[in-house]
């Protein structure tokens, strides 16, 4: 079990001289057999020179902005969170059940390991009701659950007597072949390209492929699972409405959502324990990033090069289509766009209780990425990172964004303000607010909610000079003006 904060306790040391230079809290190991774990955590928090700073608060690390845009309700939703879980010594004394383990490293609130975990949620439908319930309490069925692999069937067999529908009794009759590919091998490691091994400046190995454990990818698709069997489609146990048709229950419970959430941890779990490591990371970082949906979560290297971190989940895509198993579902609309169930532009969303009987499920596609500060690397290994290390940020976005600018444009757009701004004034808050003025800007009529986040990384500002597709910005913001005026006459 953990629990989640939604903000952070930092020493005012850590805010002196600006990002890059500070000075972080390393903990002291007790010395007697007495001395618990307990003790420094609370020594460490009740410190009076101690800030409490929450993360919706802290715009020179991450900045966030959303709009209706042209719409009557702006259905976005997001979440910024701290994941406090059990470290490795936890999991350990109980899987081992060692009373001596328990005592030394604690098995209470206290003393876990913490991640930071931002999320978007695009809401359709309902006025933005499931990505709401998303935001505000995902991250907790995250840090509740510690399923296991008993419990991830029986919540294979809940979707089939409850969902019903032949896609669910497909994957419940083959739940050991769906486990094995999706949870113990995960068919979407990303991590796989080039060598397995990087190693340190000491001759550490540090293996690239086991940034995310087997429990932990559980704990990731059991958690999404349930929380949209029992709160975005109203299947909870003690719910008054079980009795309700299924006809009754769409209509009570409309709506859907799509997602993308990233889980950034310290590489080195013994920096994990201080709630603000990420602030100023010296060191590598493990990056998982979810995905339902078409939200999008984009990564700036140190070349000010756009990476994408997730793929899509459209009706047009040829692994959806065999996911599905049912290509008669996908059809084409009058502009042709390719439609699921004729009516969904995705094939994956939390809620959408009508399209759940066919397939339209929010099972995640996790990718998991190496990143971060590469001093304590050689130079023969730095090729061996997926993205080169000293990354520069990340972006999350919802396709009000995606769909009217490319990654690179969203990218440039960021780092051509903070060089023209300079980077007192170009905090990632900042760049998150002009985001959003642009795509007002250059949006028609029609035009989707549009949410965007920024984190910072050690790396922020150091990106070449060099603006790829100003010209192509400039030339919408053109086209918009026009279009405007056009609209006048």
């Amino acid at each position: 079990m953990g629990r989640t904060q939604s903000f952070i306790h930092i020493k005012p040391a850590n805010l002196q001289g600006g990002f890059g230079r500070t000075r972080r809290w390393k903990p002291v190991l007790p010395t007697k057999k007495t001395d618990g774990f307990d003790n420094i955590d609370k020594g460490f928090y009740n410190d009076k020179t101690m800030l409490k700073v929450h993360l919706d608060k802290f715009p020179d690390l991450i900045g966030h902005s959303t709009s209706r845009i042209n719409r009557l309700y702006n259905e976005d939703a997001y979440s910024m969170n701290i994941l406090k879980l059990p470290s490795l010594a936890q999991k350990m004394a109980v899987q081992n059940n060692s009373d001596d383990l328990k005592h030394q490293f604690g098995l209470s609130n206290s003393w876990k390991r913490s991640v930071l975990n931002l999320s978007v949620f695009d809401g359709h439908g309902s006025k933005g009701r499931v990505s709401k319930l998303l935001a505000e309490n995902l991250h907790q069925y995250l840090v509740d659950v510690v399923p296991t692999r008993q419990e991830f069937d029986k919540l294979l067999q809940r979707y089939c007597h409850e969902i019903g529908g032949q896609y669910w009794q497909r994957i419940y009759e083959n739940r050991n072949e769906f486990y094995e590919t999706f949870i113990s091998n995960c068919h979407t490691k990303q991590e796989l390209t080039g060598s397995r091994m990087i190693f340190d400046k000491w001759g550490n190995i540090i293996d690239k492929i086991s940034l995310l454990s087997e429990s932990e990818r559980l704990r990731i698709f059991y958690a999404y699972l349930r929380f949209d069997l029992d709160r975005c489609c109203g299947f909870t146990s003690d719910s008054k409405e079980r009795d309700m048709s299924f006809e009754e229950r769409c209509q009570k419970f409309s709506g859907g959502s799509t997602g993308s959430s990233m889980f950034i941890s310290a590489y080195d779990e013994s920096m994990s324990f201080d709630d603000a490591f990420f602030v100023d990371p010296a060191g590598l970082l493990k990056l998982v990033i979810t995905q339902v949906g078409d939200t999008r979560i984009v990564l700036c290297d140190r070349n000010g090069i756009a990476h994408n971190l997730t793929k899509a989940h459209n009706a047009s895509s040829s692994r959806e289509t065999k996911r599905l198993d049912n290509s008669e579902n996908i059809v084409k609309d009058s502009f042709g766009e390719a439609r699921f169930l004729n009516n969904y532009t995705n094939t994956r969303s939390f809620g959408d209780l009508p399209g759940k009987p066919e397939g339209l499920s929010c099972e995640p596609d996790i990718y998991s990425y190496l990143i971060g500060s590469t001093l304590q690397l050689p130079h023969s290994e730095l090729s061996k990172m997926q993205f080169g290390g000293d990354e520069c940020f990340i972006c999350l976005v919802t396709d009000g964004v995606s769909d009217l600018m490319s990654d690179q444009e969203l990218t440039d757009l960021i780092t051509s303000t903070v060089s023209l701004r300079g980077l007192k004034v170009s905090t990632p808050q900042f760049v998150a607010d002009q985001v959003i003025k642009y795509v007002m800007a250059i949006g028609s009529r029609q035009a989707d909610n549009a949410t965007c986040l920024v984190m910072r990384l050690p790396n922020w500002g150091n990106w070449p000079d060099v603006d790829r597709t100003g010209a192509q910005r400039e030339s919408k913001l053109m086209s918009a003006s026009l279009a405007d005026r056009t609209d006048d006459f």
